[in-house]
This record gives C-alpha cells, sequence and structure tokens, in this order.
C-alpha cells in the first residue's frame, strides 16, 4: 500500500510539467528527460535511509520506473524509466513519503559523511549530528536554495574517508591539543585553517552564502573549485570567514580509493557493520526490500555510500551467518567475489542518447570474467559512454571512455590509446588486474 496521497494545488500540478528538462541535474520536482523516460533524483542528506523509506521507494519504483534504484556517487537516490504522464503522481507519492522536506530546496541536497561514522574504531569524532543540524539550518535557508545542485557538502570526522576529492566545501576533523576542531577545505584544497566545533555549522553556512556573492560579483560559477582557484575570490572569503578560524594542522585522515565489502568491526562491542556488493550501483526493488527487512529485524542502520554502495551497521556479530544468507538470497554478496567490486559504468547507450557505448552491457561482461577472482585493493573501474564521464569517482585503476571509434584507455593513469575495442581493452584490463598484488593499493 502507498501512504496517504497529498493533495497539489493545480497550479503546482502544472508547474511539475514546466520543470522537466529545465536543467541536466535532477531533483524530485525537476524531472529530467532520458532516452529511457524521466529521471528523478531523491536527497538523502549524510547518506542515512530508515528502512521504511527504502521500502517504500522500492514500491514507487515498482509501480511507475523500471524496477531499479540507483545510488548516486554522492549518496543519494535516484529512479529513471518514468513515463511523463506517471510524474504528478509519483511527486505526491515522494511528498507523503517524507522525501521532499524542502520544495525549495529539491535540488540543494549533497552533504556526504562517511557511512561509518559513529562505528569506526579510528574516528575522531561522530559526524551524523552536524549532519542533521546542517540539514536542518540549509532547508531554513531561502538564500542557500540558490546553490548549484552538484554543491556538495562533507564533513568527515576522522579516520579513512570515502568522499570525493572536490568537495566544494568541507569540514575535516583534527585533534590540537588534544581538543578536536575540524579543518576547513574549499573545492579540495586545505584551507590550512579550523574552527572549533561549536561554529562549524555557522563558518560552514556562511561560507555558502559567500560563495553565492562572491559568484555573483566575479561571474563564476558558485562551486568550490571556482573560488579556491582564483585569489581574487579565496582571499575574500577567507576574510570573510576570518572570525571563525584559527591555524590549523592538515588531517592525517585519507581519501580511501577502494570499494568496502563484507563484515567491519564497530566501536560498539558485539557489533559488527555488513557491507555488500551492489552491482553498478543499482538495486532491484527485491534487494531494497531484502535490506529493509534486515534493518528492521536486527535494529541496523542502512546508509548509502559514495562509493555508490550501501552499509547495514549495528547488526550483532553472532547474527552475520543469517543476515549473509538473507542478503544471498537476493544475489548480494558479501566476499566481493562477484566480479563487480569497484566497477562502475554510466546509464549508457540503453538509457542515454548521448552515449556512445552500451557500458552497462561490457561492465557486466567485465564483471562475468572477475567473477570469483580474489578482490585486489585498489581496483577500481569506470566505463563511460561519453566524455562528460557521468557518476564517475574522479580516479580508477582503469578508465574507458567510449568514442565515436571505439574507447580511450588509461590504466593506472597512464593513456594507453584510442580506439580500443571493448575486447582488446577488457584483455588488457584483465591482464593489469591478475598481476595487481593482494595487499598493497595502486590506485590512490
Amino acid at each position: 500500500m502507498f501512504l496517504k496521497q497529498s493533495v497539489l494545488p493545480q497550479n503546482e500540478k502544472e508547474s511539475l510539467t514546466m520543470r522537466v528538462g529545465d536543467s541536466f541535474c535532477p531533483g524530485i520536482l525537476h524531472a529530467v528527460p532520458a532516452k529511457d523516460g524521466l529521471l528523478i533524483r531523491i536527497r538523502m542528506p549524510g547518506g542515512v535511509l530508515i528502512p521504511q523509506q527504502l521500502e517504500i521507494i522500492a514500491e514507487l519504483s515498482d509501480a511507475y520506473a523500471d524496477g531499479q534504484i540507483e545510488i548516486t556517487s554522492r549518496a543519494n537516490l535516484q529512479l529513471r524509466g518514468i513515463k511523463a504522464e506517471d510524474l504528478s503522481q509519483l511527486v505526491q507519492e515522494f511528498e507523503s513519503a517524507g522525501c521532499l522536506p524542502s520544495r525549495q530546496h529539491d535540488r540543494v541536497r549533497n552533504i556526504v559523511t562517511s557511512p561509518f561514522a559513529g562505528l569506526a574504531p579510528d574516528e575522531i569524532l561522530d559526524s551524523r549530528s552536524f549532519v542533521r543540524e546542517l540539514d536542518d539550518r540549509l532547508i531554513a535557508d531561502t538564500i542557500l536554495a540558490n546553490l548549484l545542485p552538484k554543491f556538495n557538502f562533507a564533513i568527515d570526522g576522522g579516520g579513512t574517508w570515502f568522499s570525493r576529492d572536490g568537495d566544494d566545501l568541507a569540514l575535516r576533523a583534527v585533534m590540537v591539543n588534544g581538543v578536536p576542531l575540524f579543518h576547513l577545505a574549499i573545492g579540495g584544497a586545505l584551507s590550512g585553517f579550523g574552527v572549533g566545533t561549536e561554529r562549524a555549522l555557522d563558518c560552514l553556512l556562511e561560507a555558502a552564502r559567500m560563495c553565492l556573492q562572491i559568484s555573483k560579483k566575479l561571474g563564476v560559477p558558485a562551486r568550490g573549485r571556482n573560488i579556491v582557484s582564483r585569489p581574487e575570490a579565496l582571499t575574500p572569503l577567507l576574510n570573510g570567514l576570518s572570525r571563525f578560524l584559527v591555524h590549523c594542522p592538515e588531517p592525517t585522515s585519507n581519501n580511501s580509493g577502494d570499494t568496502p565489502t563484507g563484515i567491519y568491526s564497530t566501536k560498539r562491542v558485539g557489533f559488527v557493520s555488513v557491507v555488500p556488493s551492489v552491482p553498478l550501483g543499482r538495486l532491484t526493488c527485491q534487494q531494497a526490500r531484502g535490506l529493509a527487512s534486515i534493518a528492521k529485524e536486527w535494529g541496523g542502520d542502512l546508509r548509502l555510500a559514495p562509493w555508490r554502495g550501501i552499509l547495514l551497521s549495528s547488526i550483532p556479530d553472532d547474527s552475520v551467518g543469517l543476515v549473509s544468507a538473507k542478503l544471498k538470497a537476493v544475489n548480494l554478496s558479501l566476499d566481493g567475489k562477484d566480479g563487480y567490486q569497484g566497477v562502475s559504468a554510466c546509464a549508457g547507450s540503453d538509457c542515454c542518447d548521448a552515449s556512445l557505448a552500451n557500458v552497462r552491457r561490457d561492465a557486466v561482461i567485465l564483471a562475468a570474467h572477475l567473477s570469483g577472482r580474489e578482490p585486489k585493493p585498489g581496483w577500481t573501474v569506470n566505463i563511460s559512454g561519453c566524455e562528460k564521464q557521468c557518476a564517475m569517482r574522479t580516479e580508477a585503476t582503469a578508465k574507458l571512455v567510449a568514442t565515436p571509434n571505439g574507447y580511450n584507455l588509461m590504466i593506472n593513469k597512464h593513456f594507453l590509446g584510442s580506439g580500443y575495442s571493448f575486447e582488446a581493452a577488457l584483455d588488457a584490463m584483465l591482464t593489469y588486474q591478475a598481476e595487481m598484488p593482494l595487499e598493497v593499493s595502486s590506485c590512490q
């Protein structure tokens, strides 16, 4: 059963149609046309997902989309293959489910943190309360509704870090004389300044407002990388934040290029985190319901991850066998030997007019060849249908970019050439992966 439907005024229903295609960065109220139908994206700040939400989204995907749920590289969700005539009803269902807390901030949504927040033994502080407060304050601020849809906030509590290198504004925890501070990073660059935890969100939100002001004044996009690359933009930004900032050492946490899979210990004695492999960042509705059922049965949390995966936290360690069996029943692997670990692909020619290759088909072929092999630390593959490289992480061990004449191929940051057939690229990737050591990451 769907939740009780909300009723939209007629002018709101009409505006939904008007919003289709007005930007190529989707939201719930901003559906974007694709080859396979309309695409919408659902904001999930910090990747936090309650089981009931996942069940509802699975039901809506079954009813109105292609029966899949995609996890994005900023730990949000998206549905595709939606018919135009179903869009208004689908939006009402999402609003009833609480997935649209602010219509004005539909596409101002990117707040990432480690999916292991509050769990990792090596973290300095738990970032989850900061994420919740940041989102509450963000959607209450009408000025910040003008941020670009790709603008990304990140809050790193220390330890291993899984976000993108180019976060627009990031707070990264450091310990100074026994006191936690947040180091401010802008566009992926460390500023050399930090802020106390009690004023951290004031500083972050003010920095976002100043990015908008500087963008308007200088005529540059309001993105961190544009600000940090221009002294005439960076200097006024740091000056405007000076009342918050102190000199601060750099964070020691590393940005991991790995794709976690398996069982991970936590700070909570007797409990573990369970991380299944999610092939190409896509869950079937059956898999989504299976994950939600596990989380409810064992009182665990669901967290979306920037590697386009999902994590089940707070699972009793004596229940791992039962959980593993339930995951296996819906074809989700915990051993990393399904061949998909670290492999990413965009929508491809089946779903996107811009794609020059059926990259998902090629990714499936690659995974079939890797299936059963021992996972290699640092092994990642990006297969893109065009030079835009949508949905890709920053770096990968192997990168294939489709062109009209075949694939451009890069392995271990070395460009090997253009015009590769997929078969030739496959041979090169399999050879390189087989020669990688089991204990050392080759791609940082």
